[in-house]
């Protein structure tokens, strides 16, 4: 479904009834990455939104902010009618989660955190994002596609070696635009070290064991800093958990959902 609200024309999908889990996927996929947590909607409300410039989501000037994306979802959960729910994020969506807390911890019921960080870039990271954002709008998606096969898991390229095309071959087919936008909003994204003692919902953090890009050490470092936070790895899957182990991984979340 699309909504427009003041100049964002957002769509998302809107799957089943329950607890409300909004569900932000990581860079350079849309709403489609989740497909494998489908199966939670017998259960719980799945809202998965595509950010603006991806997907079936309108294209606007960038960069996209962190902050600009998390006003994005309290105006869609304004639409909605949602006073609050469970936010869902794996990598670049931990960031938009996190800028969501910040702006409006009132509308978060509960936080999942998979595959990510919490610090800001480093100035020579920041400065590769703008390249690669230059890169996108002067060749296209192709940049993005060695990358894709970087964040998949040993055991994925091993046994599943078909489902690194496939995320190829979505991306291949991605607008460049808008993913150059998102990748100026990361290279700008603030350090969120401080907000973490801060969080005051239940939270669980989840991350690959075989996650190259964000490795478990870090992501427990993360854990650890947020009050009460349960962490718990998946294994045999790389930085995109949910993608290589679906039953794995929705196997936590269930859990994590059930008892709120």
């Amino acid at each position: 479904m699309h909504v427009n609200m003041k100049g964002r024309d957002i769509y998302y999908q809107d799957l089943g009834d329950g607890l409300p889990l909004v569900c932000l996927p990581p860079f350079p996929f849309d709403h489609t990455f989740y497909q494998g947590q489908h199966e939670l909607r017998d259960t719980f409300r799945l809202i998965l939104p595509d950010y603006r410039g991806t997907g079936r989501s309108g294209y606007t000037l960038g960069p996209y902010t962190m902050q600009i994306l998390a006003e994005d979802l309290v105006a869609l959960f304004d639409e909605l009618k949602l006073q609050e729910a469970v936010v869902l994020g794996v990598s670049l969506g931990v960031y938009v989660a996190l800028a969501l807390y910040a702006l409006a911890p009132g509308r978060v019921r509960g936080l999942i955190l998979s595959d990510s960080r919490s610090e800001a870039d480093t100035a020579e990271t920041a400065e590769k994002r703008r390249q690669n954002s230059a890169a996108l709008l002067s060749k296209g998606t192709e940049v993005l596609l060695s990358r894709v096969a970087d964040l998949l898991g040993s055991t994925t390229h091993t046994e599943r070696p078909a489902l690194v095309k496939i995320m190829q071959a979505r991306v291949a087919n991605a607008s460049p635009h808008g993913l150059a936008q998102l990748t100026l909003g990361m290279a700008e994204r603030p350090d969120r070290e401080t907000l973490l003692p801060e969080i005051k919902v239940p939270t669980l953090v989840l991350c690959g064991e075989e996650d190259t890009v964000s490795p478990p050490a870090g992501m427990k470092q993360l854990a650890e800093k947020i009050p009460g936070a349960n962490f718990q790895l998946v294994s045999q899957a790389g930085h995109l958990a949910p993608l290589e182990q679906p039953e794995r991984f929705n196997r936590l979340v269930r859990g994590f959902l059930e008892k709120l």
